[in-house]
């Protein structure tokens, strides 16, 4: 069993100072089923990559025995079949097949050297059991074998990150991270890529999907706010037993805080009692004895330290503490008509002779629905929601009059630039007082105003797209995936304040907890 050795690790990225990670220790075992858990920003891709080794660590080691291969990875092989695209990224399987060949069909007496270390290459992989032991992968992730005879690009979203995730467990001594492999996944992929995973061991995966954690893995990584913790169990385990520890932390924080109040005051006073004792002179002091006044300093400055080092400890008590911020959603009201809107005799193709996405679809939005809009990847979807907020253009959909809608898209519109670029007016603006309190209630970094959004991590990015989003006036709120790239924390907050506050919105999730949660209506395409 081989074992991941993170020593003395710290890092920080150079182009914009911001300390990541300070003085790591921790060991895995690369037989473990390992989820990473941490709010945005924490660092959860940047560790990801340090494994991987496409980033260096800025101090401290990392000793690797083993292989590592990230998911999602860019297929940039030459093939454009499917299994071909399989093989050259288990090993450049394809290429060591047509060399050889060629040697054969060539009767080339120079290469017969090369011909042998090829040989013995691709048997080292296993090249020569390599189709059935594909055939079984494409089995085990419930894909059809009939599509690795077909070009790559014609698969689905879902079939090609399920040939993604097989190719890399097809590797030889491998270890693989997984950064949000479920993203974009229809209910039917992620319930394969689930099933597969439970077969799987030596992985370590990122997702904001709950239950897709408690199926997959055995251990957890906690990126908390002051370290980084690792304990055996899925996710429900560690969410207990982090209740647990925070219902511990908050019953005794007032207690805290005011002990931590009441030393510093201590503190303070002896200090400032020590310094009148210094002005004055004590007139019985002796070249035998101690000054008076240089006792009852050096008093002071060892119970001064000893109330400091108290201080500090019952303060690192609070410092992983994860206070989550109540989020506020305001919609507009005023309208009179409970019906918002009305689609009658709806029908959409791209193309004319694309696959028909809606035909004849009738349906009703009315004030404080809920509506989960399901269905396998291509069934159009996202498609449907364009098709409400008018971003694609129907005669099909009757609006009542003065109808606001906001929508929330799946990737982060705004990626670049400062934030207070994206105002026209700063001072004065409730609009943009409204941004800022929400970003307050995402737990968004201190400087996050001074600091370009290129430095941002992807979830940090969609928090500051949902919070700009969220500024608009609206009387309905359309949701895209919103929980991809977001963490556990972000999925929580959202439910918790849709429930409380019942705005009515129309969305798009794979994450069937948060769906099933908060849906009072479901459309099925």
């Amino acid at each position: 069993m081989s074992k991941i050795i993170i020593n003395k690790m710290s890092y920080h990225y150079e182009d914009f100072y911001c300390p990541v990670y300070e003085n790591i220790d921790l060991t895995l075992k690369t037989e473990w089923k390992l989820g990473l858990i941490g709010r945005n920003g924490r660092g959860k891709t940047t560790l990801l990559k340090l494994l991987t080794g496409e980033l260096e660590p800025t101090a401290g080691t990392i000793n690797m025995p083993v292989a590592v291969e990230y998911f999602p990875y860019n297929n940039e092989c030459g093939y454009s079949v499917t299994i071909d695209i399989i093989k050259e990224n288990i090993g450049k399987l394809k290429s060591m097949e047509e060399a050889m060949e060629q040697i054969i069909a060539e009767n080339d007496e120079a290469r017969f050297d090369e011909y042998s270390e090829l040989q013995e290459q691709y048997q080292e992989l296993n090249g020569y059991e390599i189709e059935s032991r594909i055939l079984k992968e494409m089995d085990e992730i419930n894909l059809n074998p009939e599509i690795l005879d077909r070009e790559f690009a014609t698969l689905s979203g879902g079939e090609k990150t399920r040939i993604m995730l097989l190719t890399l467990f097809l590797k030889k001594n491998s270890f693989i991270v997984l950064d949000e492999p479920t993203n974009h996944l229809d209910t039917k992929g992620k319930e394969a890529v689930v099933e597969y995973l439970k077969k799987k061991k030596g992985f370590i995966v990122v997702s904001h999907d709950r239950a897709f954690l408690d199926q997959v893995i055995d251990h957890v990584i906690s990126i908390n706010k002051k370290d980084i913790t690792l304990e055996k169990g899925n996710y429900s385990s560690w969410k207990l037993n982090k209740d647990k520890k925070e219902e511990f932390e908050l019953r005794t924080r007032e207690r805290l805080e005011e002990e931590i109040a009441q030393l510093e005051r201590s503190a303070k006073c002896s200090r400032t009692w020590a310094g009148i004792g210094n002005t004055q002179k004590y007139s019985y002091a002796s070249n035998g004895r101690a000054n008076g006044v240089e006792t009852y300093m050096k008093q002071a400055k060892r119970s001064e330290a000893r109330m400091q080092e108290n201080i500090e400890h019952k303060k690192e008590l609070l410092q992983n503490y994860e206070e989550v911020k109540p989020l506020v959603i305001h919609q507009n009201s005023g309208l009179e008509a409970q019906c918002l809107l009305k689609i009658k005799e709806l029908s959409f193709q791209y193309e004319e002779h694309a696959k028909q996405i809606l035909k004849g679809f009738n349906y009703e939005i009315h004030v404080g629905d809920r509506i989960w809009v399901q269905g396998e990847n291509g069934a159009g979807k996202s498609t449907f929601l364009n098709l409400l907020n008018g971003s694609l253009q129907t005669d099909a959909i009757e609006y009542v009059d003065g109808l606001k809608i906001a929508m929330v898209t799946q990737e982060p519109a705004w990626k670049t630039g400062h934030i207070n670029e994206g105002f026209e007016e700063i001072v004065g603006n409730p609009k943009y007082q409204n941004f800022l309190e929400l970003c307050e209630y995402f737990e968004l970094p201190d400087d996050f105003l001074e600091r370009p959004l290129e430095t941002f991590s992807s979830g940090e990015l969609k928090k500051i797209n949902i919070a700009r989003i969220l500024t608009e006036e609206n009387h309905i709120i359309i949701f895209d995936e919103p929980l991809n790239y977001m963490d556990l924390y972000f999925s929580e907050q959202l439910e918790e304040a849709i429930l409380k506050y019942r705005p009515t919105i129309v969305f798009v999730e794979h994450d069937s907890y948060f769906g099933t949660a908060i849906a009072t209506k479901a459309i099925q395409l």
